[in-house]
């Protein structure tokens, strides 16, 4: 497993997540769905997901939503689209942060990259909250990106991390971690 870690993701939780991912391609390939082991993660679960690619930012598709996640939507998004959510669940003053999440992580599979970030965010239950997103690719056949693997955790766990939290969103291509990913 490497030990580099973009010098961008700040979280402890989600340095663990990203040395994970890393550590599924020691050959350099595009690390594989179906190599990820929920019980290594076990302690992580309520934070993780896992969606499916699809041609637009809509068709993005939760595959997993941990129970964190379940709780900051109010619902269950697992085999729901980016675009039904929207449909169903968003309120209009919301399309366009929603939107551009949904852009960012779709960025992911379309640009070969990964993303970090923290922001603040009104969550669905009205609390607003700071957080910090890691997004990385996962492939069916370890060439191709083909889904998001992620972890989010928000400042509702109280921790020392939030006290100098700065707004920070950052994007890496996937040469520059050691993966390589064809096109298409």
């Amino acid at each position: 497993m490497t030990e580099f870690v973009p010098d961008c993701i700040h979280h402890p939780q989600l340095i663990r997540l990203y040395r994970y991912w890393r550590g599924l391609s020691p050959d350099g390939s595009v690390p594989r769905r179906q190599a990820i082991d929920a019980v290594a993660l076990r302690d992580l679960l309520p934070s993780l997901y896992l969606l499916d690619a699809g041609r637009t930012p809509d068709d993005l598709r939760y595959r997993l939503a941990g129970s964190n996640i379940v709780l900051a939507f109010g619902f269950e998004p697992g085999g729901l689209s980016r675009g039904e959510i929207r449909a169903r669940h968003v309120k209009p003053a919301a399309f366009a942060d929603f939107d551009q999440t949904s852009r960012q992580t779709h960025a992911i599979v379309a640009r070969r990259q990964l993303s970090y970030t923290h922001d603040h965010m009104t969550s669905y239950d009205r609390r607003y909250l700071a957080y910090a997103r890691l997004n990385l690719p996962i492939s069916e056949d370890g060439r191709h990106v083909t889904g998001v693997f992620g972890g989010i955790v928000s400042s509702r766990d109280g921790g020392d991390f939030w006290r100098d939290f700065r707004e920070l969103h950052a994007e890496i291509p996937l040469a520059e971690v050691g993966i390589a990913a064809a096109a298409g």
